[in-house]
């Protein structure tokens, strides 16, 4: 866990995999790794952008850092009053509506911002 003061949002190994459900009875045969592993920290003042191909995870690692859906694997920690850290995953009702209230994801049109 990143010990400096300025920083409030540390992820660690994050991962997501979807089971591939088949045939008549929707045996799970094979998994497809959204997320991998992912790990970075924001500090106060930052802004992350996340950038990369359509299919490669970016949307559904925003969902696991809002909690919209669970992970895999992994850890989100934020931290509240300067120095407390907070498992995401330990959060409840009304606790992740007062998290989300400072944590957004803002999505971009790709045809307005490329030339």
């Amino acid at each position: 866990m990143a010990d400096e003061k300025n920083t409030l949002l540390e992820v660690e190994n994050l991962k997501k995999h979807f089971p591939v459900k088949r045939g008549v009875f929707g045996t799970s045969l094979e998994t497809v790794k959204a997320v991998d592993g992912v790990s970075f920290y924001i500090k106060k003042g930052e802004t992350l952008g996340l950038v990369g191909e359509s299919g490669s995870g970016k949307t559904t690692l925003g969902r696991m850092i809002l909690r919209a859906i669970e992970p895999t694997e992994g850890k989100i920690n934020y931290r509240i009053n300067g120095d407390q850290w907070i498992e995401f995953s330990s959060l409840k009702g009304k606790q992740v509506r007062e998290f989300r209230k400072h944590a957004q994801m803002i999505f971009q049109d790709p045809y307005s911002s490329l030339n």
